[in-house]
């Protein structure tokens, strides 16, 4: 039972032993099941997967949907449990197998490029680049992984526990045991197993914001952050010969800060994400300074020090007299008491291992910390004892230099829409006669400027506003509030979704204002960096001139500080439903080297802000890949990237996963700063913009221009369902409208996924090629000469093989006009296998994926758990449609949604 399109097979040692890992957990499953609930209950999942494993490739399976057809609502729900189950632990088989998470974190096939930033800084030395090259280089690095949020995240986090332990214990096994030892794991994986059989997959009620920062702080503080402290310690022993490299590979996050369409994020949520990353990383600097305080006992009778030292360890509290002449000691202790006096002041608690409160005055930032380490490694350096600590106080200073006491840098966000009608209310208020909404574009572009060249406010703490705007306000005080207590680097950036035009810019700049953010004047400052978000196709193209006309102000200059730095977000989610697949790969692109260009030429920096997603139709695949392909120039050793919801725990859930991508990534960062910029051929530039507009058009003509398509969607897809289940924190839709563009790209690129379409990682790519009228030959010329091309083909090939066209044709058949929905589907159907067709000339190939076998093998083993939850998907979906509201079909639609999703490794 799998996609007629891959090949699956092979007996490589990989494949053996995920096949062997499935297998076991698979038996381990129905042992829980049979102990738990009964002999009866195992046999009922046993025939169920007997009967899938007959499917045909058109997605036929009369015995299992006659088996589904016969099931009670209780027994839906219970098989539903049971399939989602074995859907996660199948993917636990895989990634213990070790081969799913290289698959997504290494290249292409034959790809010789660094995977380390240790071997990409040996490359550039072979290469011929100077160690003072280098060092400024890695100086100006800034390679920044955001954690987000995600509408349409499945997964609870006691899930993600059980599957931890599953996944160390299975690690375990992968080595020769003796006889009781491999029984005492068996039984502990039984344990474990048992133990998720009785977990609920599925929440009972939305999931909060607090439960989102939980979650995501969970995985950083377990393998992120580990991950982290070991990069830095390797780079400054193999890359700095000991020495400083400075904060290039940094953390960000949305959590709390992320409040575009989201009512629930506010100035609170704000100040509990950063209280909660302040407890991680204070805990952490206070374990290595205790550490350091046990091994530096070094007493001034056998070794000078210097005076810097001797008064810092003057002001310490330490009563001992047993460490009277060991000042390192005593200085540590000064910065454990102030640490602790930190804690208390952010997070409500002193750090851990610490005696109680301290009365001793808490750093007042982050640098002042860094300062008193320094003054330790100083002393240490001088008087011949560096090598006493090893990289350790090096590391320390390194981490704290790229996480403060903050952690993760937390972005702001919110809709120009938004913005636009808080000024208005502002203007209104104030008794200016100025009705902004009414204004046009450059009328207020002026205001806003005028309102920048003084400092007189808007906002009077004596007027009553509206709940949107005292909402506003509210969190951008809380903002200011979190930037005095843990200083500038607390805040990553503020984001402008739907940014479109100059005064889309400037208008959080006037509101920052009202806070204390941005200082008003001749030359305006500012402390928070903003950042416009480009979204659709049109604002991808009209992008670099908003940033020219927002350059050539004269206050851009001051508000961007002495070494201007502009970022730039682009966006990959809503110019792919805006405009298809391709057309949005290729507007992010051309943008990015427009932004480029236009930034250079007004002698500022450009740092590019990635949006992307998890599938493929968000601008998901291997970051690393994705960072080599961006247009050469765009890079600047700067980098900022999403990672969303479910792909957090994918690409960050243990520690050697966790350091792969991240050091891939800094690897991927560096190569691709130093490659040379070089002007695309003419012919090159010209193909790939007919296919652009060719494919923009193919992909409006069905989604947007055909009348029936609308209720194609909502019909045949989950979506409906999708909407009310209780699977993130933020509202699936804009608004209340079923209209694809009021949507958000990500429950509809998730809905896709769970018909098995994925639709959105590859519609308009055939047609466009027809109506642009290229040739295989051009493609091929196109994929050998331009990185950006074979990136884009790679990542569509996956999104093409994990689709099922006969699945999706039984969606389809849930649709009440048929007449219609068989219309589009055929369109859909001679799209995919053309496309289909075309990936695989452009290689040469005779399968979807037979260039990385072990990936099409995961994607076929994937098909082994996902087929069988489609078919019981539909039966559910018929039934609820039919009219059937019993609860217990709700909650079975529910698993084998978290199912699918966990089975296909991405939700949207």
């Amino acid at each position: 039972m799998r996609n007629p399109a891959l090949n699956l097979g092979g007996d490589r040692p990989t494949s053996r032993h995920v096949r062997q890992n499935a297998r076991l957990l698979s038996e381990l499953l129905t042992e829980a099941i049979a102990y738990l609930e009964g002999d009866n209950a195992a046999d009922l999942v046993s025939r169920a997967r007997q009967a899938a494993s007959r499917e045909t490739a058109e997605g036929a399976a009369d015995g299992l949907d006659d088996l589904f057809a016969g099931l009670s609502n209780d027994q839906a729900m219970f098989l539903a449990r049971a399939l989602a189950s074995h859907s996660m632990l199948a993917n636990i088989g895989e990634d213990v197998a070790g081969r799913r998470r290289h698959a997504e974190a290494d290249a292409q096939p034959g790809d010789a490029r660094p995977r380390t930033l240790i071997d990409a800084v040996k490359a550039l030395r072979e290469q011929g680049a100077s160690e003072a090259e280098l060092a400024k280089t890695l100086a100006a690095m800034n390679v920044v992984p955001v954690l987000t949020a995600h509408p349409t995240e499945v997964r609870r986090r006691s899930m993600v526990d059980r599957e931890t332990e599953i996944t160390r214990l299975m690690a375990l096994r992968r080595h020769h045991l003796p006889a009781d030892l491999d029984a005492e794991i068996r039984e502990g994986l039984f344990r474990e197993i048992a133990l998720m059989w009785r977990t609920r997959l599925y929440r009972p009620e939305r999931i909060t914001v607090k439960d989102e920062i939980r979650n995501a702080l969970s995985i950083v503080r377990t393998s992120i952050l580990p991950a982290v402290i070991d990069l830095y310690g390797d780079w400054i022993r193999q890359i700095g010969d000991h020495g400083r490299l400075g904060p290039l590979l940094k953390l960000g996050s949305w959590l709390g800060g992320d409040r575009d369409g989201h009512p629930g994020v506010n100035g609170e949520t704000l100040k509990l994400a950063l209280s909660s990353q302040a407890r991680v990383i204070l805990d952490w600097y206070a374990a290595e300074v205790r550490k350091l305080w046990s091994n530096l006992a070094v007493s001034t009778a056998y070794t000078p020090v210097s005076d810097e030292l001797l008064a810092l360890a003057a002001q310490s509290q330490d009563p001992s007299v047993h460490r009277l002449d060991e000042p390192y000691r005593l200085a540590l202790e000064l910065i454990f008491d102030r640490l602790t006096a930190v804690s208390q002041k952010l997070t409500g608690a002193p750090v851990a291992f610490a005696n109680g409160v301290t009365s001793v005055a808490p750093y007042a930032h982050p640098d002042a910390f860094v300062a008193d380490l320094e003054i330790i490694i100083d002393s240490l350096r001088r008087n011949g004892g560096e090598r006493l600590v090893g990289t350790a106080l090096t590391t320390l200073v390194e981490v704290a230099q790229a996480c403060g006491f903050h952690l993760m840098a937390l972005d702001l966000r919110q809709n120009a829409d938004v913005h636009e009608r808080t000024l208005d209310e502002l203007f209104r208020r104030a008794g200016s006669g100025i009705k902004y909404l009414a204004l046009d574009e450059d009328a207020r572009a002026k205001l806003l400027i005028d309102e920048l060249s003084h400092q007189r406010p808007l906002v009077s703490p004596f007027t009553a506003y509206d709940e949107e705007t005292t909402r506003e306000l509210a969190t951008m005080q809380a903002a200011a509030e979190v930037v005095r207590d843990y200083g500038r680097g607390c805040l990553g950036a503020y984001v402008i979704s739907k940014a479109a035009t100059l005064s889309d810019i400037l208008e959080p700049l006037v509101l920052l204002k009202q806070v204390g953010l941005v200082w008003g004047g001749q030359a305006p400052r500012a402390s928070v960096k903003i950042s416009p978000l480009f979204e659709t196709i049109g604002d991808l193209e009209n992008g670099p001139a908003v940033l020219r006309q927002w350059l050539e102000l004269p206050i851009s200059r001051t508000i961007l500080g002495d070494r201007p730095v502009q970022e730039v977000m682009l966006g990959y989610s809503d110019s792919n439903k805006d405009g298809g697949y391709v057309a949005s790969r290729r507007g992010v692109a051309r943008g990015a080297s427009a932004l480029a260009h236009e930034a250079d030429r007004m002698g500022v920096g450009l740092q590019l802000f990635h949006g992307r997603g998890g599938s493929v139709g968000r601008g998901g695949g291997p970051a690393a890949e994705a960072v080599l392909a961006q247009p050469a120039g765009t890079v600047q050793g700067r980098i900022r990237m999403t990672e969303q919801g479910e792909m957090i725990a994918r690409r960050f859930g243990d520690q050697p996963t966790a350091r792969r991508n991240l050091d891939g990534l800094a690897a991927a960062v560096l190569m691709a700063s130093e490659r040379p910029v070089v002007a695309p051929e003419p012919k090159v530039e010209a193909a790939m913009t007919a296919l652009a507009q060719a494919s923009f058009e193919g992909y409006r003509a069905l989604v947007y221009d055909d009348p029936a398509f609308e209720d194609f969607f909502w019909s045949a897809t989950p979506i409906g369902e999708i909407v009310g289940l209780n699977i993130g924190s933020r509202p699936a839709s804009r608004t209340a409208s079923r209209k694809i563009e009021d949507l958000r790209a990500i429950p509809w690129v998730f809905s896709w996924s769970q018909a098995r379409f994925m639709l959105p990682g590859w519609y308009g790519f055939a047609s466009g090629v027809a109506r642009a009228g290229l040739s295989t030959a051009q493609l091929q010329d196109l994929a050998g000469d331009f990185d950006f091309f074979a990136s884009m083909l790679s990542n569509m090939e996956l999104a093409l093989a994990q689709s099922h066209m006969g699945i999706a044709a039984r969606y389809v058949a849930l649709a009440p006009d048929q007449a219609a929905a068989q219309r589009i589907f055929e369109a859909i159907k001679v799209e995919h296998a053309a496309a289909s067709a075309l990936a695989l000339a452009v290689r040469d190939g005779a399968s979807l994926l037979d260039n990385q076998p072990e990936l099409a093998e995961s994607v076929a083993l994937a098909g082994l758990s996902v087929d069988p939850l489609n078919h019981l998907q539909l039966e559910l979906l018929a039934r609820r449609r039919g009219g059937d509201q019993d609860e217990e079909v709700r909650l079975a639609i529910q698993l084998t949604v978290a199912g699918i999703a966990a089975g296909l490794r991405n939700t949207g």
